[in-house]
């Protein structure tokens, strides 16, 4: 739906039409609708995978992830980024991560319309690139 400016008054009685409008509008925020008012500082893209790249949970403005190698994986925006744009990164919860190595994921290439990162684990004896459920969000001033 698109956005719809309103105003209210003092002590003014919200009908049941100016809510469905309010909620209209806070949708409409939520989906970056071209219609909503700019909001910077806020995630434009989000993605959940599991350890061989398959989508997990929900994810917006991503077209597709792909594994480009042994622990590897590329994101693909359907929107393009300009401007400032950045990425955070974890783990997805209950990816039964138990054992005694230490995980990271390492952004490696970052563009308008894609993302290349990896998954590395290490031990005292070893590291190297590994395969696990990984989640990230995309911002964007």
């Amino acid at each position: 739906m698109a956005f719809t400016s309103l105003s209210f008054t003092s002590g003014e009685v919200l009908t049941s039409s100016k809510m469905n409008l309010l909620m209209s509008n806070f949708k409409s925020l939520a989906d970056q609708d071209s219609t909503a008012p700019r909001v910077t500082n806020i995630p434009r893209a989000w993605v959940n995978h599991d350890g061989a790249a398959s989508l997990v949970g929900s994810q917006y403005n991503i077209t597709s992830v792909s594994d480009i190698g042994f622990g590897k994986y590329q994101t693909n925006f359907s929107i393009v980024f300009s401007g400032t744009y950045g990425a955070t990164w974890g783990f997805r919860a209950g990816g039964g991560q138990g054992d005694n190595r230490m995980r990271n994921i390492t952004l490696y290439t970052m563009t308008s319309t894609y993302v290349q990162y990896k998954g590395r684990n290490s031990t005292t004896q070893q590291s190297g690139d590994e395969e696990f459920p990984m989640s990230l969000t995309f911002w964007q001033d």
